[in-house]
């Protein structure tokens, strides 16, 4: 995220990227998120109430519209940039938003001079402590963890789970940060598949697809579409609008999703 009042955040100072996107349409989109009422997603409301369905939705989110922002590979224009936003909607409408951040802790901190600087370990506890920000895993160090070994593979699920959890420590009591993993550019394949679920409860890909959560066939596959400079806040919205409004579900209906659950768990 790059602030285009910001001169630091601009060329000669900084080189532009495609994948990088304004603080300012970004504030435009999730202003208007916020005056819809859309409910924003972790990670792990979307495994608990839409994949697994362990849980009903809550009736507070009966008529909005689910929606997850989420940011790889942890650079510092998120925590810099974007905060600033989370804070601002809270303080003028009382509404949390949440981004969902999927961290390479081994790039935490690091401000080379070379590559874009990437947050903190510090920087994630502060948005983790005001509830902005659901911590996921990116692998330990961004390998395409399909072109590397089982045993390589091991490391970068393990030690990228392991270091978040350090980092936040005390903080997460009910082992959430880094359940979920969404792949180093993508990558994902049926070697890689076999090992999550010994880490992770859900895995997320880009693909530019719509998520449909009543056709999700692999959870660890989940949908996400990429967003970049050429984006407008216009497009975004028009997405959003897409999202299924929530609508009470019967009890009738409830026994069946939870029988089905029951018998896909046996």
């Amino acid at each position: 995220i790059i602030d285009l009042q910001n001169k630091a955040d601009l060329p000669p100072y900084r080189p532009l990227y495609g994948m990088d996107y304004t603080k300012q349409d970004l504030e435009k989109f999730v202003e208007y998120l916020v005056q819809k009422n859309y409910w924003f997603l972790s990670s792990q409301d979307l495994f608990v109430y839409f994949i697994n369905k362990s849980q009903p939705i809550p009736s507070k989110h009966i008529g909005q519209k689910p929606v997850m922002l989420t940011f790889d590979d942890g650079y510092e224009g998120v925590h810099k940039n974007g905060m600033p936003i989370l804070e601002r909607m809270e303080e003028k409408y009382g509404e949390k938003v949440r981004f969902v951040l999927f961290i390479n802790p081994k790039t935490l901190g690091v401000n080379n001079g070379k590559d874009l600087p990437h947050l903190s370990c510090q920087n994630l506890i502060e948005g983790y402590q005001k509830d902005f920000y659901d911590i996921q895993s990116h692998g330990f160090t961004h390998k395409n963890l399909t072109k590397i070994s089982s045993k390589e593979l091991e490391v970068e699920l393990y030690f990228a789970k392991l270091a978040l959890r350090k980092c936040t420590n005390d903080l997460d009591r009910n082992k959430i940060v880094a359940a979920h993993i969404a792949y180093p550019y993508g990558a994902i394949n049926t070697k890689v598949e076999k090992k999550l679920p010994k880490y992770h409860l859900t895995g997320f890909i880009y693909d530019d697809n719509f998520l449909k959560v009543n056709y999700l066939k692999n959870k660890f596959r989940i949908s996400r579409i990429t967003v970049g400079s050429r984006t407008s806040p216009y497009k975004l919205i028009r997405l959003a609008t897409r999202a299924s409004t929530l609508k009470k579900i019967s009890n009738e209906r409830r026994k069946k999703e939870e029988g089905r659950r029951k018998r896909q768990e046996g």
